[in-house]
């Protein structure tokens, strides 16, 4: 079986380093509603980072945009921004962590221990499917779940302290509706809901009825400065998206300007619960 999975990582990463050649020659059109197109993390050592995403999910290391060292996650980027100082965990904030699909639960679990990951939450059964969380070199939580079969970036999962104003924000803003038109009740004493795009979900839970480990006692902190700093968004032009953004009284928490590291155009906005949330130009 551990033959299998390394047969079947070595395809996906072939896969993966086809895709990103594509869609870095501009064959992917963007729309009038947000593209999914990468995840920030705050890291104090890129090179580290890149291996463990290399080693543990199969993430394709690439220059992004010509530019710098990156990371791409079957049809999303892991953005590295080098920081002095450790950052801040996801604790607390409403961004929780991100999550890859897997295959068999405790093989998945056993090989990762085997090559020195270090766990948060050990091999957990959730209905028919199971779950685990490992912390990446930054305590950032990455979940592997069995739900979905495969062993592809899956998930974003958020917090929201309320989930049907948390979708309305991602639709008005961002064009993105979510599956269910209002947020159902989990049974396990919270609502949630979620936004597909493509084979990724974004995944959000409200606050539970009873006390849970996963939610904060406090509210939702800001996730700037977090290990896991921010989710991208692109769009084909985005002059009108800030331009909507900012009458409609959206936090701007940065103008439109051309980073220099990454080599796009973006502009910062303050999302629901303090999620910040990168707007990114790319044709």
């Amino acid at each position: 079986m551990k033959t299998l999975i390394i047969v079947y990582r070595k395809i996906r990463s072939t896969l993966s380093d086809i895709i990103y050649k594509i869609r870095s020659i501009g064959q992917f059109k963007v729309s009038d509603v947000a593209n999914l197109h990468h995840i920030g993390l705050n890291v104090t050592n890129v090179d580290s980072t890149l291996l463990f995403y290399e080693k543990y999910f199969s993430a394709k290391r690439v220059r992004y945009n010509g530019n710098i060292d990156a990371l791409f996650a079957d049809d999303l980027f892991l953005l590295l921004n080098l920081v002095k100082e450790p950052p801040s965990t996801n604790q607390g904030t409403g961004l929780w962590h991100i999550g890859w699909s897997g295959e068999d639960a405790q093989l998945e679990m056993d090989w990762r221990v085997k090559e020195g990951i270090e766990v948060h939450t050990p091999v957990t059964a959730l209905d028919d499917d199971h779950f685990m969380y490992f912390f990446g070199p930054n305590k950032e939580m990455v979940e592997v779940y069995t739900g979905k079969k495969g062993h592809a970036f899956e998930h974003i999962h958020l917090l929201a302290s309320d989930v049907d104003k948390t979708m309305r924000w991602f639709s008005s803003n961002l064009g993105l509706d979510p599956v269910y038109k209002k947020a159902v009740n989990n049974p396990r004493g919270f609502k949630w809901n979620y936004i597909t795009l493509d084979t990724i979900d974004i995944v959000v839970f409200g606050k539970p009825d009873g006390k849970e480990a996963w939610w904060p006692e406090e509210s939702l902190k800001s996730t700037e400065g977090c290990a896991l700093d921010h989710i991208g968004f692109s769009f084909g032009n985005i002059e009108s998206i800030y331009k909507e953004l900012k009458s409609g009284g959206a936090i701007i928490v940065q103008d439109i300007k051309l980073n220099p590291d990454y080599n796009h155009k973006s502009f910062l906005v303050q999302g629901p619960d303090g999620l910040l949330v990168e707007i990114v130009e790319e044709m």
